[in-house]
């Protein structure tokens, strides 16, 4: 056969294979650094919610504690407002009775003084001794001076026992002021922590400590499931930005009245006491609607053991 001839194909030879611009070794070490990348990435974020969780749990501690310092404080300003009050009528008491006998006294002097002026217009016109009847006169006089005396210290006794209801008064207006101006600051440090629309309740998800349900509540007198509890609105005022509502959970019915819009109503759920925060960002006539926060960590936010 001739090889020259142009009718015969000629031999197809394959193509030389292009070797890849990265070497297999480099691929598999940048593989391995990515994956070293996103285990740091999860173990940072998982040291982060760990840190901002115990934040939250000192918060809810201070809250608990104020709380049952508030308790306590009612309880005592209660306590010593009646002692005071019992105290303050003793003293009004003992005030009209110094009075009564100021009174008293002051018609026994009259008394004494008529009956001294007829025991002299009687000795006189007996010729009695002269030097008798001045004794009897000095004598009554000594003896009102002595009562007058007397009555002027009961009364400076009852004016310094007001004085000091007073003050016990005023200490506790301050202390109780105290106490308030501590509940408006932690007021205010939770209130930081309250979504205002669907903007900022993104950015509360993005921490990763809490579940956020948003709802709609479309008809007042009307069970609203959420989740495990549900809600009733009752009344609305749309104008003023206020509203009524009942909270079903446990079994239990809570009612919550002339409540704001953006203000967080918090409650205990379950017997593990998960501390539950409902938030109403707008209402309207007839409806309502906002979101309902929950922890993940449902047993780091048990609070069971703080009660």
């Amino acid at each position: 056969m001739n090889t020259l001839d142009p009718m015969t194909p000629k031999p197809v030879v394959p193509a030389p294979q292009e070797k890849g611009l990265i070497p297999e070794a480099v691929k598999l070490a940048l593989l391995l650094i990515l994956l070293l990348a996103v285990a740091y990435l999860f173990y940072d974020n998982s040291r982060i919610k760990k840190a901002q969780q115990t934040r939250l749990d000192k918060i809810a501690d201070q809250v608990q504690l104020i709380e049952n310092a508030q308790k306590v404080g009612e309880s005592s300003i209660t306590s010593e407002l009646s002692s005071l009050k019992t105290e303050l009528a003793g003293t009004q008491e003992a005030v009209g009775t110094t009075k009564a006998e100021i009174k008293k006294t002051a018609s026994q002097i009259q008394a004494e003084g008529q009956r001294t002026k007829q025991e002299l217009t009687k000795a006189l016109a007996s010729k009695a001794d002269t030097s008798h009847v001045e004794a009897q006169v000095q004598a009554a006089k000594s003896e009102a001076d002595t009562k007058f005396s007397q009555v002027n210290t009961e009364v400076g006794g009852v004016k310094t026992e007001v004085g000091v209801v007073r003050t016990d008064l005023e200490n506790t207006r301050r202390d109780l002021e105290g106490t308030q101006r501590q509940l408006v600051d932690v007021r205010d440090t939770l209130s930081a922590a309250v979504a205002k629309n669907s903007s900022e309740l993104s950015q509360l998800r993005l921490k990763g400590e809490r579940d956020y349900i948003e709802f709609t509540i479309p008809k007042k007198n009307q069970l609203t499931k959420v989740e495990d509890i549900r809600i009733i609105l009752t009344k609305t005022d749309q104008k003023k930005g206020k509203f009524n509502l009942k909270i079903v959970v446990d079994d239990n019915q809570l009612e919550k009245k002339d409540r704001f819009i953006n203000e967080p109503i918090q409650f205990l759920v379950g017997q593990n006491r998960i501390r539950y925060e409902l938030v109403i960002n707008w209402v309207q006539k007839d409806q309502a609607g906002g979101y309902l926060s929950i922890p993940k960590d449902k047993a780091l936010a048990s609070e069971r053991t703080k009660r």
